[in-house]
């Protein structure tokens, strides 16, 4: 779905296609074949705007005082939010002071959707916080606390194809300094569902992945077991360490 080509360096767009869009971005890469194909998908369908179920402002990390070391209370940042999970061992950390010192909004809960919004391929990442513990989010990671719709709703619709090829279409600024602003999160569309169908989809998309995960696992033993028997190959092979060979 969504089939990404090499961006055109130029491309004919009409005016009207442009002033169709709300951000009236006029670069070659809104002429992209992948955004023709979103549109006309969703074009015959019922819609709705992400912004209906966040009527709360969304709420952004701050750019923090980092300790020296791992003492102290967790920042979660772009790079320890990969694949839908919190890489706790790829945070720095803040004092517990400075900690306290944050605005509540910004002092994580269970069951907050954060969000990477900048850094070019770094942007759409999301993740539901499931943590135990004090934890707080950096300048480039946004909160997001839906209504009407579970948080494990929101993460998945923002990580499906539906939603990744919104946030490559929204991105402006310079080349590795690309943001997505509020504004246009809000305006991202996606087919109107009535909420039950919805958690069902995505409850099979949880287990999907959780039996995938698993399959992933136990190759890797494998692939772990096959150069453990290499190395032990080479360990008994005849001559290995001397110069029998080069006689």
């Amino acid at each position: 779905m969504f089939t990404k080509p090499d961006y055109p360096t130029s491309r004919k767009m009409s005016l009207k296609a442009i002033a169709a869009s709300h951000s009236m971005r006029c670069d070659a890469k809104q002429a992209d074949v992948m955004f023709e194909e979103f549109e006309k998908f969703l074009e015959d369908r019922a819609t709705y705007f992400l912004g209906e179920v966040l009527p709360e402002p969304f709420v952004k990390g701050i750019q923090p005082t980092y300790l020296e070391d791992n003492s102290g209370v967790p920042v979660i940042n772009t790079l320890s939010i990969q694949n839908m999970t919190i890489q706790i061992d790829d945070c720095r950390y803040i004092s517990e002071e400075d900690f306290d010192a944050l605005d509540d909004s910004r002092k994580l809960k269970i069951g907050d959707v954060l969000l990477t919004v900048d850094g070019g391929t770094s942007i759409g990442k999301p993740v539901i916080f499931d943590l135990e513990g004090d934890f707080t989010i950096d300048s480039h990671v946004v909160i997001l606390r839906p209504k009407g719709m579970s948080p494990q709703a929101l993460a998945y619709l923002l990580a499906s194809p539906l939603g990744q090829v919104q946030f490559l279409k929204s991105e402006s600024g310079a080349s590795g300094q690309t943001t997505v602003t509020e504004d246009d999160l809000r305006r991202f569309r996606f087919p109107k569902i009535d909420s039950e169908t919805l958690e069902k989809l995505v409850d099979t998309v949880v287990a999907g992945r959780e039996k995938i995960k698993r399959i992933v696992g136990k190759l890797k033993t494998k692939e772990a077991k096959i150069w453990d028997e290499f190395s032990s190959c080479l360990g008994r092979a005849e001559g290995l360490g001397t110069d029998k060979g080069q006689e």
